[in-house]
């Protein structure tokens, strides 16, 4: 399968998976992304983490994509039901940075994940923390780690995120050595990716993030972890929980989801109607059914009668045959009797034939 048919196809699953209109949908050019890194893995039995899992399509796009994965899905609201106990689904209630749940996804799935996807809270320093406690302990080398919708940085109501400036372009002088740009929120975070892949290059020593390589599209990063170990962490980082069940993130996340789910009612209210009424249409056909079957009873019963005669028939044919087979059974007796002495006469008679031969 090529990369452009593997991107196909993921867009294809995603579009039975979300619902029509869903904001939280990948778009197309993630696809083609995660074409790239998946299209000559399908049948591995890849380890794949998400954080932020939302209605649930991601996990299920990932489960019909790579049939042999172990797929593990965090998010500090409660699961949809449609990803529950699915085959090869884990899932995790809890913060993106509370490094127990981080450290349980990885348990679950029984080892270091070959993709780790970051679909979250889209908060720069949340985003950090998770990426700093799993890039280290739980990506496997040569594994990718994807932070997406990295424009947020771009969105005042992010509580991080600003609206977009365009960088200087009169800088580009003799004697300048800074190149401001943004450095808000997921953007900030995803810049400073940079500095950790050249810390090797420029200073001789390794980060505490490995980084081989990145590849940056619109609003999403992909980061490949190098096969050489990092450097120790600087020290823990600070606590917080921004984004706990009883946040105020947490909140409005729980309540945009029940909001989503209240809109849905009316549709659902409308499917339970036309199945109720496909139900009435199926009770009248049944009960017409029942009157013929009334009607045609006598009929029934003469043709059981009739079946009676046929195995009284059967029994005593097979009665007759018994008996003759029991008669059968005493004659091949006496010739069972008749052959074996036939054939101790004939081991003499060899015998004498080889004495005759010998002489």
């Amino acid at each position: 399968m090529t990369e452009d048919e593997a991107a196909a196809e993921l867009d294809a699953i995603a579009s039975r998976h979300y619902a029509e209109g869903d904001v939280t949908r990948k778009h197309r050019s993630y696809f083609e992304g995660y074409a790239h890194l998946l299209a000559h893995r399908r049948e591995e039995p890849l380890r794949i983490l998400e954080l932020g899992v939302s209605s649930g399509a991601s996990l299920l796009i990932w489960r019909d994509f790579l049939p042999n994965a172990q797929i593990v899905g965090i998010d500090i609201a409660e699961m949809p039901e449609r990803v529950r106990d699915q085959p090869r689904i884990h899932l995790l209630q809890g913060s993106q940075d509370d490094p127990a749940i981080l450290d349980r996804a990885g348990w679950l799935a029984g080892g270091g994940f070959d993709l780790i996807i970051d679909d979250a809270s889209h908060i720069g320093f949340l985003t950090k923390r998770s990426l700093v406690h799993l890039f280290p302990r739980w990506l496997v080398p040569g594994g990718h780690y994807v932070i997406e919708d990295i424009g947020t940085g771009f969105m005042p109501e992010y509580p991080d995120g600003i609206a977009f400036e365009a960088p200087p372009w009169a800088d580009a002088v003799a004697g300048t050595k800074e190149f401001p740009s943004s450095q808000f929120g997921m953007i900030g975070v995803a810049k400073q990716l940079l500095d950790h892949m050249m810390q090797p290059l420029a200073t001789g020593e390794p980060s505490y993030l490995p980084i081989d390589s990145l590849s940056m599209t619109a609003n999403i990063v992909f980061v490949r972890k190098g096969t050489q170990p990092g450097a120790a962490a600087p020290g823990a980082l600070p606590g917080g929980d921004f984004a706990g069940p009883g946040s105020l993130w947490g909140r409005r996340e729980q309540i945009l989801r029940q909001l989503a789910q209240l809109e849905s009612v009316p549709e659902r209210l409308e499917a339970v109607g036309g199945t109720v009424d496909g139900l009435i249409g199926t009770v009248g056909e049944l009960s017409g059914a029942l009157g013929g079957l009334t009607s045609s009873t006598g009929e029934v019963e003469g043709r059981v009668s009739r079946l009676g005669g046929r195995l009284d028939e059967a029994e005593t044919t097979v009665n007759v045959l018994a008996r003759e087979l029991g008669s059968q059974g005493e004659r091949l007796t006496a010739l069972e009797t008749v052959v074996g002495r036939a054939l101790a006469r004939l081991g003499g008679v060899r015998r004498v034939w080889g004495r005759l031969r010998g002489g």
